[in-house]
C-alpha cells in the first residue's frame, strides 16, 4: 500500500499550451508592440508584478473582436502528451488542477476544443461590447500580496492536506510559477522557472513535455514511500500559521 496521495498542479500558458496564449493570440490585438515588449521585460526583470503586467497589457488591446479571438485560439496547440497525462492522473486517482495567471476565456476555449475536462483557477476576462474594452476580475488573489493575478501558492496549500500525507506536485515554466514552486513537494520546471529554481536552491526535475513528467512520476510513485519536501512543508506551515 502506498502511504501518500498526489495532488498535481500545473501552469497553462507555455506548459500545457505550446505558446504563451495571452502573448501569442491576445497580443495580435496590440498595435504598440514596443510598449507590449517593454511591459514584458519589466515583469521579467522584477520591476512590475505579473498582475500589473496583465492589466497594462489589456489596456493596450485595440479593435478586439471575440470572433477573431476565437479563430486565433483555434490555432493554438497543446503539448501532444498532455491528454495522456490527464488519463494517467485519472487512472491513478491523482487530482489534477490547472493554476493560471491568465484568463478563463481562452483557457475554457482551448480545453473545450481539445475535449479536456480539468478543473482550473484563473482570472476572469470581461469584454465590454459597448465601450469596446477588455478588463479583468481577480477571483483568487492573496489578501496581503498584490503581485499575482491568481495566487497559485494559496490554492496549492489550501487544496493539499499535509496531515493526510498528500504530496503536492507542480509543473511550470515561467515567471508566474516562481512563488508557488517554493511550496510544492515535487517541482517540474523548464525555461525561466528552471532558472529560478536553480538560482534559489529549489529541488526540481527538468522536463521537456508531459511524457517526461509522467515517466518520472511513475518512477517516484513506484517507491511507495514518497515524503514531503521538508523546506516546502515548513513554508506551507508558516503560511497556514500566519508566519
Amino acid at each position: 500500500m502506498k502511504n501518500y496521495r498526489l495532488k498535481i498542479f500545473c501552469d497553462f500558458d507555455g506548459t500545457i499550451t505550446k505558446n504563451d496564449v495571452w502573448i501569442n493570440s491576445l497580443g495580435k490585438f496590440v498595435n504598440d508592440k514596443n510598449e507590449f515588449n517593454i511591459i514584458c521585460e519589466e515583469m521579467y526583470s522584477g520591476k512590475i508584478s505579473s498582475k500589473e503586467t496583465g492589466i497594462r497589457h489589456l489596456d493596450l488591446i485595440e479593435n478586439f473582436s471575440p470572433e477573431k479571438f476565437d479563430e486565433y485560439l483555434d490555432e493554438e496547440t497543446i503539448d501532444e502528451h498532455f491528454k495522456d497525462f490527464v488519463s494517467y492522473c485519472n487512472d491513478n486517482e491523482f487530482e489534477l488542477t490547472i493554476l493560471s495567471g491568465g484568463w478563463d476565456y481562452y483557457i475554457e476555449h482551448v480545453l473545450k476544443k481539445e475535449n479536456i475536462d480539468v478543473n482550473f483557477f484563473s482570472s476572469k476576462m470581461i469584454w465590454d461590447p459597448v465601450n469596446k474594452k477588455l478588463s479583468s476580475e481577480f477571483d483568487h488573489p492573496d489578501e496581503y500580496c498584490r503581485s499575482c493575478e491568481t495566487c497559485k501558492r494559496n490554492i496549492l496549500i489550501n487544496k493539499t492536506n499535509d496531515l493526510d500525507n498528500e504530496i503536492s506536485v507542480y509543473v511550470g515554466d515561467g515567471y508566474s510559477d516562481f512563488c508557488v514552486s517554493g511550496y510544492a513537494d515535487i517541482v517540474f520546471a523548464k525555461g525561466k522557472l528552471a532558472s529560478h529554481c536553480w538560482k534559489n536552491n529549489i529541488t526540481y526535475f527538468d522536463y521537456y513535455d508531459f511524457s517526461d513528467v509522467k515517466r518520472k512520476l511513475i518512477k517516484l510513485t513506484g517507491r511507495k514511500n514518497l515524503k514531503h519536501r521538508r523546506e516546502a512543508m515548513i513554508k506551507r506551515r508558516d503560511v497556514i500559521m500566519g508566519g
